[in-house]
């Protein structure tokens, strides 16, 4: 029973290495009220980490974001021979950016991640994208 206990603990470790080490660590922000100062924190493997980074975690976050990656590499593709045949492989991947942030499904940094993934799975240019959005949208309100 030990051994099941060692290979199934192993395999998580393993899962875990999975995830790229250019993968965005997102740290998620929270409150909880009252007078003294709380730290928000989960516990993995009796470590504990700031929400959103423990190992668990980024795996959950990675499998999204890697399932994202095939579903636009996809899309894109189809864009390319398809309704989008004039629009450059930039531009594709642009408006699948653009899309992505709007949609929120995942945060500012692993939407760059994503379509950089995509531009390198196709071969395609990166786009130059850095995480700025809260700057654009202050600048757009004044």
């Amino acid at each position: 029973m030990n051994n099941q206990a060692s290979t199934t603990t192993s395999t998580g470790t393993e899962k875990y290495n999975q995830i790229p080490a250019d993968f965005p660590m997102t740290a998620l922000q929270g409150a909880i009220s009252g007078v003294q100062e709380k730290l928000l924190l989960t516990e993995h493997d009796g470590k504990f980490y700031p929400l959103g980074t423990s190992p668990q975690e980024r795996f959950q976050r990675w499998e999204i974001c890697d399932d994202l990656v095939r579903q636009f590499s996809e899309k894109s593709l189809g864009s390319k021979t398809g309704k989008r045949a004039h629009m450059s492989e930039v531009e594709i991947l642009q408006q699948y950016y653009e899309r992505l942030l709007k949609i929120g499904w995942v945060s500012d940094a692993e939407s760059v991640w994503v379509i950089n993934s995509v531009s390198d799975l196709l071969s395609w240019s990166k786009l130059a994208i850095r995480v700025q959005r809260a700057k654009k949208v202050n600048q757009s309100k004044t």
